[in-house]
């Protein structure tokens, strides 16, 4: 009897050594591989190959005769060169037992896979700053001691990455935006490989860090540009999301009133802005479905001019940042259109506030204007129009060889009606008239008077 019982444990051990461990992570890709035995080696050509999965079904089978066949899942299970099985995605059902039958001639050789599971952490967002834990094991909770684990980073990072933990943990402090992506886990055993991936989002906010500059006359809309720095799956971010909002600050906020809310982060089945009620500007709201963020399709008036803040409230912290709008705008003193030739107009061109950028006139192209032939320009021009001065007056702010924006302004000009013209000359003719007549009667009354001084003379020499 205790003979039997030493069989038994001996065959028991002898059957659990012919099966071998294959690691994967489900939805990837494992390759079982084909044992080469005697005639399979010799003979290539004439073995049967059949694999069996988990539920004992045929996967896939090749034979000398009608090649490969595939079985029940055609789509996941191929046959590589060597004739060794790869699944690609794994599935749930495939974790299990997996055998392999060789039949070359006479001989049949089997061999046993069992594939095992490698997990790793499941996608996570992380807020900047903070800690980013990462975990990867084997089914059994333990590595082999010969077992050896590294986690890489996203290829995208450039950063400096400083990286904790042992075994399969790894832990990220300080966490870097730079730290969003795909990380890897490489676990090498028994003369193997598995590679397990998982996916680190790390929240922040991204605006330009330069102001924006559009114009009334050449903009109709802007948009105002804030977005998640990562493109962050909604249903991840609603685990530490509270709410958020867009406020605006006009710029002639002279008495330091607080900014107004004008969008409110509305979060139930869909994310949306809502415009608030009674918003100083007129807001789009909208259904958000990415990382953007952004005021859309914003009009173009003197009233947008101002700071604007971005804010998203998570647990515990809030994300906000600030970006400012620039309007610029040409006006004109002419109170009436078309203008008259000869009057005088006054162009002003102006953010709403001094400035120390460049600007730069551009005159339309019959235009000879004295005005604009020194540099630098300046935000003001005053002058008598010609005919040749209507058309299009452009306005341009640069910051050194960059072009921020321009704005534009159309001067209608027309030539002095005849009947003007007319009244003109007789009022001249009239006033030289008049101018003939006074001098005519001065002229008459000192005449006059040289007579009278003349006969008085002989009397007052006698």
């Amino acid at each position: 009897m205790m003979l039997c019982w030493i069989l038994i444990l001996l065959t028991l051990r002898f059957l659990k050594a012919e099966e071998t461990d294959i690691y994967a992570q489900e939805g990837g890709t494992v390759t079982l591989p084909r044992n080469l035995h005697g005639g399979s080696t010799n003979y290539p050509n004439m073995v049967y190959v059949n694999w069996y999965g988990p539920d004992k079904t045929l996967v896939i089978s090749r034979n000398p005769q009608s090649g490969i066949q595939p079985g029940k899942d055609k789509a996941r299970f191929s046959m590589l060169l060597d004739f060794s099985v790869q699944i690609s995605p794994v599935h749930e059902s495939d974790f299990g037992l997996f055998r392999c039958e060789q039949h070359i001639f006479t001989e049949t050789y089997t061999k046993t896979y069992r594939l095992r599971r490698v997990t790793v952490s499941r996608p996570q967002a992380v807020m900047v700053g903070e800690t980013l834990s990462l975990r990867c094991e084997l089914e059994t909770g333990q590595f082999s001691q010969k077992a050896i684990v590294n986690w890489t980073p996203p290829e995208n990072s450039k950063c400096n990455v400083k990286k904790g933990g042992s075994g399969g943990y790894n832990t990220v402090s300080n966490v870097p935006v730079c730290a969003s992506g795909v990380w890897t886990c490489t676990v090498k055993y028994d003369k193997r490989e598995v590679k397990a991936t998982t996916t680190a989002y790390v929240i922040d906010l991204s605006t330009p860090s330069d102001p924006i500059y559009t114009s009334v006359s050449n903009s109709t809309s802007v948009n105002i540009p804030c977005s998640l720095s990562d493109d962050i799956p909604w249903d991840l971010l609603r685990d530490h999301l509270l709410g958020g909002n867009w406020s605006f600050s006009p710029l002639s906020n002279t008495n330091q009133q607080p900014p107004k809310d004008v969008l409110t982060l509305h979060i139930n089945s869909t994310i949306k802005w809502i415009a608030t009620k009674d918003a100083p500007i007129n807001v789009q709201q909208r259904e958000l479905k990415d990382k953007d963020l952004s005021i859309i399709k914003l009009p173009v008036s003197e009233a947008i001019r101002g700071e604007y803040t971005c804010a998203l409230n998570f647990k515990g912290r809030t994300f906000s940042k600030k970006i400012k709008v620039e309007v610029l705008k040409v006006t004109s003193t002419a109170t009436r259109s078309p203008l008259i030739e000869g009057q005088r107009v006054n162009l002003s061109c102006s953010l709403g506030h001094n400035t120390t950028h460049e600007v730069k006139w551009r005159r339309p192209s019959g235009s000879t204007h004295p005005l604009l032939s020194s540099s630098p320009h300046s935000a003001f021009l005053s002058f008598l129009v010609r005919v040749e001065d209507k058309g299009k007056w452009t306005c341009e702010l640069w910051d050194g060889q960059k072009l921020l924006t321009f704005s534009e302004i159309f001067l209608r000009i027309e030539k002095a009606p005849v009947d003007i013209w007319l009244w003109v000359a007789i009022s001249s003719g009239i006033v030289v008239f008049i101018l003939l007549l006074v001098v005519i009667i001065k002229a008459i009354r000192k005449h006059k008077q040289m007579l009278m001084y003349r006969r008085q003379r002989p009397d007052s020499v006698s």
